[in-house]
Protein backbone atom coordinates (compact mmCIF):
# COMPACT_ATOMS: atom_id res chain seq x y z
CA UNK A 1 0.00 0.00 0.00
CA UNK A 2 1.57 3.27 -1.11
CA UNK A 3 -1.33 5.62 -0.22
CA UNK A 4 -2.25 6.33 3.40
CA UNK A 5 -5.19 8.49 4.44
CA UNK A 6 -5.98 10.41 7.60
CA UNK A 7 -2.56 10.17 9.25
CA UNK A 8 -2.08 12.42 12.28
CA UNK A 9 1.30 14.06 12.66
CA UNK A 10 2.45 13.76 16.27
CA UNK A 11 5.79 15.56 16.61
CA UNK A 12 8.72 17.22 14.84
CA UNK A 13 11.93 15.38 13.98
CA UNK A 14 15.40 16.43 12.89
CA UNK A 15 15.64 17.47 9.23
CA UNK A 16 12.28 19.23 9.60
CA UNK A 17 10.10 16.16 9.16
CA UNK A 18 6.78 15.63 10.88
CA UNK A 19 6.39 12.18 12.45
CA UNK A 20 3.31 9.98 12.09
CA UNK A 21 2.73 6.28 12.73
CA UNK A 22 0.92 3.56 10.81
CA UNK A 23 1.01 -0.22 11.21
CA UNK A 24 3.80 -0.08 13.81
CA UNK A 25 5.96 1.94 11.46
CA UNK A 26 7.30 5.48 11.90
CA UNK A 27 6.60 7.69 8.90
CA UNK A 28 8.52 10.90 8.20
CA UNK A 29 6.60 13.54 6.22
CA UNK A 30 8.07 16.92 5.16
CA UNK A 31 6.01 20.13 5.19
CA UNK A 32 3.92 18.94 8.12
CA UNK A 33 3.54 20.06 11.75
CA UNK A 34 2.23 18.41 14.93
CA UNK A 35 -1.57 18.33 14.73
CA UNK A 36 -1.77 18.01 10.95
CA UNK A 37 -4.07 15.32 9.57
CA UNK A 38 -2.87 14.36 6.09
CA UNK A 39 -3.23 11.96 3.21
CA UNK A 40 0.18 10.89 1.92
CA UNK A 41 1.91 8.97 -0.83
CA UNK A 42 4.75 6.77 0.41
CA UNK A 43 7.97 7.65 -1.40
CA UNK A 44 10.31 5.24 0.38
CA UNK A 45 9.71 2.21 2.60
CA UNK A 46 12.08 0.37 4.89
CA UNK A 47 11.58 -2.25 7.57
CA UNK A 48 10.56 0.01 10.47
CA UNK A 49 10.30 3.45 8.88
CA UNK A 50 8.96 5.11 5.75
CA UNK A 51 8.94 8.50 4.07
CA UNK A 52 5.91 10.13 2.53
CA UNK A 53 4.75 13.16 0.57
CA UNK A 54 1.53 15.01 1.37
CA UNK A 55 -1.20 14.64 -1.24
CA UNK A 56 -3.85 16.44 0.84
CA UNK A 57 -4.07 18.33 4.10
CA UNK A 58 -7.27 17.05 5.69
CA UNK A 59 -6.97 19.54 8.55
CA UNK A 60 -4.32 21.80 10.03
CA UNK A 61 -3.88 23.21 13.57
CA UNK A 62 -4.94 26.80 14.24
CA UNK A 63 -1.39 28.11 14.68
CA UNK A 64 -0.38 27.44 11.06
CA UNK A 65 -0.12 30.37 8.65
CA UNK A 66 -0.16 30.74 4.87
CA UNK A 67 3.38 30.28 3.48
CA UNK A 68 4.81 33.46 1.99
CA UNK A 69 6.45 31.67 -0.97
CA UNK A 70 4.76 29.83 -3.87
CA UNK A 71 7.72 27.45 -4.16
CA UNK A 72 7.25 26.16 -0.60
CA UNK A 73 5.34 22.96 0.17
CA UNK A 74 4.74 19.44 -1.12
CA UNK A 75 3.84 20.51 -4.67
CA UNK A 76 7.04 22.37 -5.66
CA UNK A 77 9.22 20.93 -2.84
CA UNK A 78 11.78 23.73 -2.78
CA UNK A 79 14.65 22.62 -0.55
CA UNK A 80 15.35 26.05 0.91
CA UNK A 81 12.89 26.17 3.83
CA UNK A 82 11.14 23.73 6.17
CA UNK A 83 8.72 25.76 8.29
CA UNK A 84 7.31 28.74 6.38
CA UNK A 85 3.82 27.60 7.47
CA UNK A 86 4.71 28.18 11.12
CA UNK A 87 5.02 31.38 13.22
CA UNK A 88 8.56 32.09 14.33
CA UNK A 89 7.83 31.65 18.05
CA UNK A 90 6.60 28.11 17.34
CA UNK A 91 9.73 27.35 15.32
CA UNK A 92 11.86 28.30 18.34
CA UNK A 93 9.80 25.98 20.56
CA UNK A 94 10.43 23.09 18.19
CA UNK A 95 14.16 23.79 17.96
CA UNK A 96 14.38 23.77 21.74
CA UNK A 97 12.57 20.41 21.77
CA UNK A 98 14.96 19.02 19.14
CA UNK A 99 17.98 20.13 21.16
CA UNK A 100 16.64 18.46 24.29
CA UNK A 101 15.83 15.35 22.27
CA UNK A 102 19.45 15.06 21.16
CA UNK A 103 21.27 16.10 24.34
CA UNK A 104 19.13 15.13 27.35
CA UNK A 105 20.70 11.67 27.43
CA UNK A 106 24.21 13.06 26.82
CA UNK A 107 24.46 15.86 29.41
CA UNK A 108 22.52 17.21 32.38
CA UNK A 109 19.38 18.78 30.79
CA UNK A 110 19.65 21.71 33.22
CA UNK A 111 22.79 22.81 31.39
CA UNK A 112 20.80 23.46 28.19
CA UNK A 113 19.91 27.15 27.88
CA UNK A 114 16.87 28.61 26.02
CA UNK A 115 17.53 29.14 22.32
CA UNK A 116 18.56 32.65 21.29
CA UNK A 117 16.34 33.97 18.46
CA UNK A 118 17.73 35.41 15.23
CA UNK A 119 17.50 39.21 14.94
CA UNK A 120 15.98 38.62 11.49
CA UNK A 121 13.31 36.02 10.72
CA UNK A 122 13.60 36.42 6.93
CA UNK A 123 16.08 37.85 4.42
CA UNK A 124 19.06 37.05 6.63
CA UNK A 125 21.37 35.07 4.34
CA UNK A 126 24.33 37.17 3.17
CA UNK A 127 25.51 34.51 0.71
CA UNK A 128 23.59 32.49 -1.87
CA UNK A 129 24.08 30.41 -5.01
CA UNK A 130 21.13 29.87 -7.34
CA UNK A 131 21.37 26.98 -9.85
CA UNK A 132 20.36 27.82 -13.43
CA UNK A 133 18.27 25.61 -15.68
CA UNK A 134 15.86 25.95 -18.58
CA UNK A 135 12.16 25.32 -19.01
CA UNK A 136 10.28 25.49 -22.31
CA UNK A 137 13.24 27.19 -23.94
CA UNK A 138 13.57 29.87 -21.24
CA UNK A 139 16.31 30.23 -18.64
CA UNK A 140 15.24 29.91 -15.02
CA UNK A 141 17.00 30.10 -11.66
CA UNK A 142 15.93 29.08 -8.19
CA UNK A 143 16.66 26.46 -5.54
CA UNK A 144 17.07 22.73 -5.85
CA UNK A 145 14.05 20.58 -5.12
CA UNK A 146 14.54 18.58 -1.93
CA UNK A 147 16.90 15.60 -2.43
CA UNK A 148 17.21 16.30 -6.18
CA UNK A 149 19.02 18.58 -8.62
CA UNK A 150 15.80 19.71 -10.25
CA UNK A 151 15.60 23.52 -10.13
CA UNK A 152 12.51 25.06 -8.52
CA UNK A 153 12.03 28.71 -9.58
CA UNK A 154 10.68 31.26 -7.11
CA UNK A 155 9.52 34.86 -7.13
CA UNK A 156 11.22 36.02 -3.94
CA UNK A 157 13.17 33.69 -1.66
CA UNK A 158 12.27 34.38 1.95
CA UNK A 159 15.62 33.56 3.54
CA UNK A 160 18.05 35.29 1.14
CA UNK A 161 18.64 39.04 0.93
CA UNK A 162 15.79 40.27 -1.34
CA UNK A 163 18.17 42.12 -3.67
CA UNK A 164 19.72 38.80 -4.74
CA UNK A 165 16.54 37.78 -6.58
CA UNK A 166 16.27 41.16 -8.29
CA UNK A 167 19.84 41.01 -9.60
CA UNK A 168 19.56 37.34 -10.58
CA UNK A 169 16.41 38.04 -12.58
CA UNK A 170 18.21 40.80 -14.49
CA UNK A 171 21.16 38.48 -15.22
CA UNK A 172 18.79 35.82 -16.53
CA UNK A 173 17.13 38.35 -18.87
CA UNK A 174 20.50 39.45 -20.26
CA UNK A 175 21.72 35.85 -20.63
CA UNK A 176 18.51 34.84 -22.40
CA UNK A 177 18.85 37.75 -24.82
CA UNK A 178 22.46 36.78 -25.55
CA UNK A 179 21.47 33.16 -26.31
CA UNK A 180 23.36 31.72 -23.34
CA UNK A 181 22.52 28.08 -22.60
CA UNK A 182 21.94 26.70 -19.13
CA UNK A 183 24.26 23.94 -18.00
CA UNK A 184 22.79 20.43 -18.30
CA UNK A 185 24.05 17.91 -15.76
CA UNK A 186 22.98 14.80 -17.65
CA UNK A 187 24.78 15.68 -20.91
CA UNK A 188 27.44 18.05 -19.51
CA UNK A 189 26.21 20.52 -22.12
CA UNK A 190 25.37 24.21 -21.92
CA UNK A 191 27.38 26.78 -20.00
CA UNK A 192 25.76 28.89 -17.24
CA UNK A 193 25.66 26.77 -14.06
CA UNK A 194 25.00 29.05 -11.08
CA UNK A 195 24.45 32.69 -10.11
CA UNK A 196 26.02 33.52 -6.76
CA UNK A 197 26.16 36.42 -4.33
CA UNK A 198 28.23 37.51 -1.35
CA UNK A 199 27.08 40.62 0.54
CA UNK A 200 28.09 42.49 3.65
CA UNK A 201 25.46 42.73 6.39
CA UNK A 202 23.93 46.05 5.34
CA UNK A 203 23.83 45.22 1.63
CA UNK A 204 26.08 48.14 0.65
CA UNK A 205 28.67 45.84 -0.99
CA UNK A 206 27.75 42.86 -3.16
CA UNK A 207 29.95 40.54 -5.20
CA UNK A 208 28.13 38.78 -8.07
CA UNK A 209 29.45 35.41 -9.25
CA UNK A 210 28.62 33.66 -12.53
CA UNK A 211 29.65 30.01 -12.48
CA UNK A 212 30.16 28.64 -15.99
CA UNK A 213 31.44 25.45 -17.59
CA UNK A 214 33.50 27.32 -20.17
CA UNK A 215 35.66 30.42 -19.92
CA UNK A 216 33.72 31.86 -22.86
CA UNK A 217 30.72 33.98 -21.86
CA UNK A 218 29.76 36.28 -24.74
CA UNK A 219 27.57 38.82 -22.89
CA UNK A 220 30.01 39.82 -20.12
CA UNK A 221 30.61 43.39 -21.34
CA UNK A 222 26.88 44.04 -21.64
CA UNK A 223 26.35 42.40 -18.25
CA UNK A 224 28.90 44.59 -16.50
CA UNK A 225 27.50 47.73 -18.12
CA UNK A 226 23.89 47.04 -17.11
CA UNK A 227 24.62 45.79 -13.60
CA UNK A 228 26.89 48.74 -12.81
CA UNK A 229 24.24 51.18 -13.97
CA UNK A 230 21.27 49.54 -12.26
CA UNK A 231 22.86 48.27 -9.04
CA UNK A 232 25.50 50.63 -7.62
CA UNK A 233 25.92 48.40 -4.56
CA UNK A 234 27.63 45.79 -6.75
CA UNK A 235 31.35 46.18 -6.02
CA UNK A 236 32.59 43.10 -7.89
CA UNK A 237 31.57 40.73 -10.69
CA UNK A 238 33.43 37.43 -11.02
CA UNK A 239 33.21 34.61 -13.55
CA UNK A 240 34.14 31.33 -11.92
CA UNK A 241 34.87 28.44 -14.28
CA UNK A 242 33.90 24.96 -13.14
CA UNK A 243 34.83 22.67 -16.03
CA UNK A 244 34.38 19.37 -14.21
CA UNK A 245 31.33 17.14 -14.22
CA UNK A 246 30.69 17.49 -10.50
CA UNK A 247 28.24 18.70 -7.86
CA UNK A 248 30.91 20.99 -6.41
CA UNK A 249 29.70 24.50 -7.23
CA UNK A 250 32.96 26.41 -7.65
CA UNK A 251 35.95 25.64 -9.82
CA UNK A 252 39.58 26.70 -9.42
CA UNK A 253 39.61 29.31 -12.22
CA UNK A 254 38.42 32.89 -11.84
CA UNK A 255 38.03 35.81 -14.22
CA UNK A 256 37.47 39.17 -12.55
CA UNK A 257 35.04 41.03 -14.80
CA UNK A 258 34.67 44.10 -12.61
CA UNK A 259 35.78 45.55 -9.28
CA UNK A 260 37.09 43.21 -6.59
CA UNK A 261 36.22 39.63 -5.57
CA UNK A 262 35.69 40.47 -1.90
CA UNK A 263 33.56 42.62 0.39
CA UNK A 264 34.41 44.42 3.62
CA UNK A 265 32.39 43.43 6.69
CA UNK A 266 32.19 44.93 10.17
CA UNK A 267 32.48 42.19 12.81
CA UNK A 268 32.36 43.28 16.44
CA UNK A 269 34.15 46.55 15.81
CA UNK A 270 36.74 45.18 13.38
CA UNK A 271 36.97 45.46 9.59
CA UNK A 272 37.26 42.17 7.72
CA UNK A 273 38.04 41.54 4.07
CA UNK A 274 35.91 38.57 3.00
CA UNK A 275 36.65 36.87 -0.33
CA UNK A 276 33.59 35.47 -2.07
CA UNK A 277 35.01 31.94 -1.63
CA UNK A 278 35.81 32.35 2.06
CA UNK A 279 33.61 30.90 4.77
CA UNK A 280 31.60 33.36 6.83
CA UNK A 281 28.43 32.57 8.77
CA UNK A 282 25.44 33.47 6.61
CA UNK A 283 23.45 35.20 9.38
CA UNK A 284 25.47 38.21 10.50
CA UNK A 285 23.04 39.20 13.26
CA UNK A 286 23.08 35.82 14.99
CA UNK A 287 26.84 35.53 14.57
CA UNK A 288 27.25 38.83 16.41
CA UNK A 289 25.24 37.40 19.33
CA UNK A 290 27.41 34.26 19.28
CA UNK A 291 30.54 36.42 19.32
CA UNK A 292 29.37 38.22 22.45
CA UNK A 293 28.61 34.92 24.16
CA UNK A 294 32.02 33.57 23.14
CA UNK A 295 33.76 36.58 24.68
CA UNK A 296 31.85 36.06 27.93
CA UNK A 297 32.73 32.35 28.12
CA UNK A 298 36.38 32.80 27.14
CA UNK A 299 37.25 35.53 29.61
CA UNK A 300 40.59 37.31 29.31
CA UNK A 301 44.32 36.79 29.62
CA UNK A 302 44.46 33.30 28.13
CA UNK A 303 46.56 31.67 25.41
CA UNK A 304 43.94 30.59 22.90
CA UNK A 305 43.82 28.39 19.80
CA UNK A 306 41.14 29.10 17.17
CA UNK A 307 40.87 25.93 15.06
CA UNK A 308 39.09 25.84 11.68
CA UNK A 309 39.65 29.58 11.90
CA UNK A 310 38.89 30.58 8.29
CA UNK A 311 39.51 34.29 7.76
CA UNK A 312 39.74 34.82 11.53
CA UNK A 313 36.20 36.16 11.97
CA UNK A 314 35.87 34.47 15.39
CA UNK A 315 39.42 34.47 16.76
CA UNK A 316 40.51 37.95 15.68
CA UNK A 317 37.36 39.39 17.21
CA UNK A 318 38.53 37.99 20.57
CA UNK A 319 42.22 38.83 20.21
CA UNK A 320 42.08 41.94 22.41
CA UNK A 321 41.10 39.78 25.38
CA UNK A 322 43.71 37.07 24.67
CA UNK A 323 47.29 36.92 25.92
CA UNK A 324 48.23 35.03 22.77
CA UNK A 325 46.05 33.86 19.85
CA UNK A 326 46.92 31.05 17.41
CA UNK A 327 44.84 30.43 14.28
CA UNK A 328 44.78 27.04 12.52
CA UNK A 329 43.23 26.80 9.05
CA UNK A 330 43.60 24.36 6.15
CA UNK A 331 42.71 26.76 3.31
CA UNK A 332 45.79 28.84 2.32
CA UNK A 333 43.63 31.63 0.83
CA UNK A 334 41.69 31.94 4.08
CA UNK A 335 44.94 32.07 6.06
CA UNK A 336 46.21 34.86 3.83
CA UNK A 337 42.93 36.74 4.33
CA UNK A 338 43.29 36.27 8.09
CA UNK A 339 46.82 37.72 7.99
CA UNK A 340 45.57 40.74 6.04
CA UNK A 341 42.67 41.19 8.47
CA UNK A 342 45.03 41.04 11.46
CA UNK A 343 47.31 43.65 9.88
CA UNK A 344 44.39 45.92 8.92
CA UNK A 345 43.10 45.86 12.50
CA UNK A 346 46.60 46.21 14.06
CA UNK A 347 46.37 42.86 15.86
CA UNK A 348 49.87 41.70 16.78
CA UNK A 349 49.35 38.96 19.40
CA UNK A 350 48.43 36.35 16.78
CA UNK A 351 50.22 33.56 14.90
CA UNK A 352 49.05 31.51 11.93
CA UNK A 353 49.32 27.81 11.07
CA UNK A 354 48.27 26.43 7.69
CA UNK A 355 47.22 22.78 7.60
CA UNK A 356 44.73 20.22 8.83
CA UNK A 357 43.63 20.86 12.40
CA UNK A 358 44.50 17.39 13.68
CA UNK A 359 48.07 17.71 12.33
CA UNK A 360 48.82 21.30 13.34
CA UNK A 361 47.18 20.93 16.74
CA UNK A 362 49.20 17.78 17.32
CA UNK A 363 52.43 19.71 16.58
CA UNK A 364 51.44 22.50 18.95
CA UNK A 365 50.49 20.02 21.67
CA UNK A 366 53.88 18.30 21.33
CA UNK A 367 55.86 21.55 21.44
CA UNK A 368 53.96 23.07 24.34
CA UNK A 369 53.44 19.99 26.53
CA UNK A 370 54.81 20.73 29.98
CA UNK A 371 55.58 24.31 28.98
CA UNK A 372 54.51 27.00 31.43
CA UNK A 373 53.36 29.00 28.41
CA UNK A 374 51.09 26.23 27.19
CA UNK A 375 47.72 26.94 25.66
CA UNK A 376 44.72 27.09 27.98
CA UNK A 377 41.69 27.27 25.68
CA UNK A 378 40.65 26.16 22.21
CA UNK A 379 37.74 27.32 20.05
CA UNK A 380 36.58 24.86 17.38
CA UNK A 381 34.04 25.55 14.62
CA UNK A 382 34.31 22.42 12.43
CA UNK A 383 32.30 21.41 9.34
CA UNK A 384 29.06 19.43 9.73
CA UNK A 385 31.02 16.18 10.03
CA UNK A 386 32.36 17.38 13.40
CA UNK A 387 35.78 16.75 14.90
CA UNK A 388 38.18 14.13 13.61
CA UNK A 389 39.07 11.70 16.44
CA UNK A 390 42.70 12.82 16.06
CA UNK A 391 41.65 16.37 16.92
CA UNK A 392 40.04 15.17 20.15
CA UNK A 393 43.17 13.17 20.91
CA UNK A 394 45.35 16.25 20.31
CA UNK A 395 43.13 18.41 22.54
CA UNK A 396 43.57 15.92 25.38
CA UNK A 397 47.34 15.66 24.78
CA UNK A 398 47.68 19.45 24.90
CA UNK A 399 45.98 19.31 28.31
CA UNK A 400 43.78 22.27 27.38
CA UNK A 401 41.60 23.45 30.25
CA UNK A 402 38.72 24.77 28.16
CA UNK A 403 37.09 23.67 24.89
CA UNK A 404 34.55 26.00 23.26
CA UNK A 405 32.73 24.16 20.47
CA UNK A 406 30.50 25.87 17.89
CA UNK A 407 28.50 23.36 15.87
CA UNK A 408 25.93 23.41 13.07
CA UNK A 409 25.12 19.70 13.50
CA UNK A 410 23.58 18.55 16.82
CA UNK A 411 24.18 14.86 16.08
CA UNK A 412 27.93 15.09 15.47
CA UNK A 413 28.21 17.50 18.40
CA UNK A 414 26.55 14.95 20.71
CA UNK A 415 28.98 12.29 19.46
CA UNK A 416 31.99 14.55 20.07
CA UNK A 417 30.79 15.53 23.55
CA UNK A 418 30.82 11.84 24.46
CA UNK A 419 34.34 11.45 23.06
CA UNK A 420 35.58 14.53 24.89
CA UNK A 421 33.92 13.31 28.09
CA UNK A 422 35.94 10.11 27.80
CA UNK A 423 39.07 12.34 27.75
CA UNK A 424 38.07 14.08 30.98
CA UNK A 425 36.06 17.04 29.70
CA UNK A 426 32.64 17.93 31.09
CA UNK A 427 30.00 20.25 29.64
CA UNK A 428 29.60 23.47 31.59
CA UNK A 429 26.92 25.04 29.39
CA UNK A 430 25.11 24.41 26.10
CA UNK A 431 23.58 27.41 24.32
CA UNK A 432 21.54 26.97 21.11
CA UNK A 433 21.24 29.86 18.65
CA UNK A 434 18.88 30.22 15.71
CA UNK A 435 21.21 30.87 12.80
CA UNK A 436 18.72 29.59 10.20
CA UNK A 437 15.08 30.75 10.69
CA UNK A 438 12.42 29.00 8.58
CA UNK A 439 14.54 25.84 8.60
CA UNK A 440 15.12 23.08 11.16
CA UNK A 441 18.87 23.80 11.39
CA UNK A 442 20.35 24.90 14.73
CA UNK A 443 23.70 26.39 15.74
CA UNK A 444 24.94 25.28 19.17
CA UNK A 445 27.69 26.69 21.38
CA UNK A 446 29.09 24.42 24.09
CA UNK A 447 31.69 25.07 26.78
CA UNK A 448 33.58 22.07 28.14
CA UNK A 449 36.12 22.19 30.95
CA UNK A 450 38.80 19.76 32.07
CA UNK A 451 37.87 17.84 35.20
Amino acid sequence: MRELKGLKVEKIALHGYGIAHSANRTIFVPYTVPGDVVDIHLTEQRKDIAFGSVTRYVSRPDFTIKPSCDAFGPKAQCGGCDWLMTPYAKQLEWKQELIHGVFDTVIDPHLIQPIVPSPQETGYRNKAFFPVSSRKGRLIFGMYQSWTHSVVPHRACQIQMPIFDVIAQRIIMLAQKAGTQAYQEDSHGGNLRQIGFRSNSDGSQIVVVLVTKSSKLPFTQLLVKHLNTEFPQITGIVQNIQRRRTNVILGDEDKLLFGKPWITEDIRGLKFQVHYKSFLQVNSGTMDLIGKRLALILGSGKRVIDAYSGIGSIGLGLAAACKQLTLIEENPQAVEDARLNAEANKITNVSFYTGRTEIELGKLAHVRSGDKARFESIIVDPPRAGLDPEVIKAIAQANLNQVIYLSCNPMTLARDIKLLSAKGYQVKSLQPFDMFPQTWHIETLVELVKE
